[in-house]
């Protein structure tokens, strides 16, 4: 069940939690790593029930390996009220003043120009008012309906081969090539898909993606992890986290729940 705007405004509403958020907008981390930075201010009891509050916001993703329960950030509950409160007017100038912003801020920045080897991983979730074999569907063979691509005259096509070892690609058509984001290497229709592969990204990295398909009430839950290692930095983490957001959040939901398709130059 997605959680409420009322539970969202109370998770984000306490400084502690706010705090939590930050330390896990970058990474996955530990309730051990977690309270040790709020020591001895709180006990580990009360970094706890802050946590609880906000998995049940689902504004965190609790995922147990071993004796360690790890937390992830998950973003798009954040996304669904941006989207209900912010215009489109709105969005685009803040846009615009936090890129002047950083890019103010960038300059000051001694120039590094090599990236160092590092691990992404992202982790996200939403509901969506479908059956598990109608968003399987959209992830596969309806991928080119909702997914974004940068602008081609004449537009491109995308497509996922729903087998192992199947290609998810563009194809830019009239001869003019095509290019491979990722291949398949496991999928149970209606529950699992994972592929491996770059997803755009320039430069060396390994890649690994996973949709987990899950009933709930009258819907599916969507969850995506996607871990990326190589030479990758603090703007690629960015750039992929807002990425996923707008891809599953916004456009795949739509796309099944209202069958709104969106056009090449989108």
């Amino acid at each position: 069940m997605m959680a409420s705007d009322d539970l969202i405004w109370k998770a984000l509403a306490d400084p502690t939690r706010r705090q939590l958020l930050d330390l896990l907008r970058d990474c996955q981390r530990t309730t051990s790593e977690l309270s040790a930075h709020f020591a001895p201010r709180l006990s580990r009891f009360a970094v706890m029930k802050h946590l609880h509050i906000l998995q049940q916001a689902h504004l965190v993703i609790v995922r147990q390996q071993g004796r360690e329960r790890w937390h992830a950030l998950n973003a798009v509950p954040l996304r669904r009220v941006y989207e209900r409160w912010i215009s489109e007017y709105a969005s685009d100038w803040a846009a615009s003043l936090l890129q002047l912003k950083r890019k103010a801020e960038y300059e000051q920045l001694l120039d590094q120009e090599e990236r160092i080897m590092e691990t992404i991983d992202i982790e996200q979730e939403i509901v969506i008012t479908a059956a598990p074999q109608a968003i399987f569907e959209a992830l596969t063979a309806g991928i080119d309906a909702w997914w974004v691509r940068s602008f081609e005259t004449p537009p491109s096509t995308l497509h996922l081969e729903p087998v192992a070892g199947g290609r998810f690609y563009e194809d830019f058509g009239q001869g003019r090539g095509s290019t491979l984001y990722a291949t398949v290497t496991y999928l149970e229709p209606a529950k699992k898909l994972s592929m491996t592969g770059p997803m755009g990204m320039g430069g060396p990295v390994v890649a690994t993606i996973n949709y987990d398909l899950v009933p709930e009430g009258n819907g599916t839950r969507l969850k995506l992890s996607h871990r990326i290692m190589g030479a990758v930095d603090g703007n690629d983490r960015k750039i992929y986290t807002s990425g996923w957001q707008e891809l599953l959040g916004v456009r795949l939901k739509r796309f099944v729940e209202q069958g709104q398709r969106y056009r090449h130059d989108q």
